[in-house]
């Protein structure tokens, strides 16, 4: 059986994770959010196994409701970033750029 203090600390990391999520969606910062995002998961699980009263069936639910609800948030960010591509660029030919040069000679 843990002690109401480390529920407590355990609780008050897992609220500023969310301030600090709820920051980077507003930002549009995908990776940050979603990186914080999984830690307060993780955290909340741990939280989950020192539920011992009332009280804190409570505090747990609501950090799930909030966690789940940013977690769809970060989800719809992930869904809208536009997928990157690098660019091949394709080389010329060395024929072509020398008798590229040797027509631009030809016409001055």
């Amino acid at each position: 059986m843990t002690s109401i203090a480390e529920f407590i600390k355990a609780r008050e990391s897992i609220e500023k994770l969310a301030t600090q999520i709820t920051l980077f969606v507003e930002r549009k910062a995908v990776q940050d959010s979603r990186k914080h995002l999984d830690k307060a998961n993780r955290q909340l699980e741990v939280l989950k196994t020192m539920v011992s009263n009332d009280t804190q069936v409570i505090v747990d639910s609501r950090l799930s409701r909030q966690l789940a609800g940013l977690g769809t948030k970060v989800e719809k960010m992930e869904a809208k970033m536009p997928v990157r591509k690098t660019v091949v660029k394709k080389k010329q030919p060395k024929a072509d750029r020398v008798s590229s040069s040797i027509h631009s000679d030809i016409q001055k």
